[in-house]
C-alpha cells in the first residue's frame, strides 16, 4: 500500500515537472514570436534587396541596349558614303539643260588641280553602271589626281535616283584606291559635290568645293 502511494506522488511530480512555468512559457512564446518577426523582417530586406538588384541590372541592361543603338547609329554615319549630301534641286527639275554648256561653265570656273580630260563612251560606261538610255559624261585628271566631272542625263527622275547610287558605289571604289598610296587625293573625294535635279545628276570632285556647287546650282536656277 506504501508503495502505491509513494508511485502515485513520483507520478505526480514528474507530471507537474513536464509542464513548464507559466513564465518560462510566456517567455517562449514571446520568443517565438520575435523569431518569427525577425524572420519575416529578413525575408523582407532579402526579397527588396534582390528587387533592386534586379532593377538595376535591367536598368543596366536598357542603358547598355541604348548604347549599342547610338554606337550603331554613330556607325552608320562614319559609313556615310564620300562627297557632301546629295542635294535635290527639284525646284527646277522640269527644265533641260544644255550639258555641253554646264559642263564648259564647270571646266572654266572650278579650280582642278589636274586638266581633265573627256573620257570615250564606252570607257565611262564600264566606270560607272548607269540606266539604261543615261547619257553619261565624264572628265577626268591623270592618275595622280582624283579631280573628275560627271554628269549624268536619265530618261526620267527614278533612272537618275538609280544614277546617283551607281555614281557613289563609284566614288567609293575611287576612294579606296587613293587611300593607299595617295590619302590626299581621297580627302577630296570625301568633299565631292553632288547635285541631283529632276532627270539630271553632277558629281565634282574638286579642293575648289564651295565654286563647284555654286556653279551647279546657278546654272540649273538660270537656265
Amino acid at each position: 500500500m506504501s508503495n502505491s502511494m509513494d508511485n502515485k506522488k513520483i507520478q505526480e511530480k514528474n507530471l507537474f515537472e513536464d509542464e513548464p512555468p507559466a513564465e518560462e512559457s510566456q517567455e517562449a512564446e514571446k520568443y517565438g514570436q520575435n523569431s518569427g518577426w525577425k524572420h519575416g523582417t529578413f525575408r523582407f530586406y532579402a526579397c527588396a534587396v534582390m528587387a533592386i538588384f534586379v532593377a538595376a541590372a535591367a536598368g543596366w541592361g536598357f542603358c547598355q541596349q541604348v548604347r549599342a543603338i547610338n554606337a550603331g547609329d554613330q556607325q552608320k554615319n562614319q559609313l556615310v558614303l564620300p562627297g557632301e549630301q546629295v542635294e535635290d534641286n527639284s525646284a527646277n527639275e522640269g527644265k533641260t539643260i544644255d550639258v555641253d554648256k554646264l559642263i564648259a561653265r564647270m571646266l572654266d570656273r572650278v579650280t582642278f588641280e589636274a586638266e581633265l580630260t573627256p573620257l570615250e563612251e564606252s570607257v565611262a560606261s564600264g566606270m560607272i553602271d548607269v540606266a539604261e538610255g543615261t547619257d553619261l559624261r565624264i572628265y577626268m585628271g591623270n592618275g595622280t589626281f582624283s579631280d573628275e566631272l560627271v554628269v549624268m542625263t536619265a530618261l526620267s527622275e527614278s533612272d537618275a535616283k538609280q544614277n546617283q547610287k551607281s555614281v557613289e558605289n563609284h566614288l567609293l571604289e575611287m576612294q579606296k584606291q587613293f587611300e593607299d598610296y595617295i590619302p590626299k587625293e581621297a580627302k577630296k573625294i570625301d568633299s565631292a559635290v553632288k547635285v541631283r535635279c529632276g532627270c539630271y545628276v553632277v558629281v565634282c570632285i574638286s579642293s575648289d568645293s564651295d565654286t563647284a556647287k555654286k556653279t551647279i546650282n546657278a546654272f540649273f536656277k538660270n537656265k
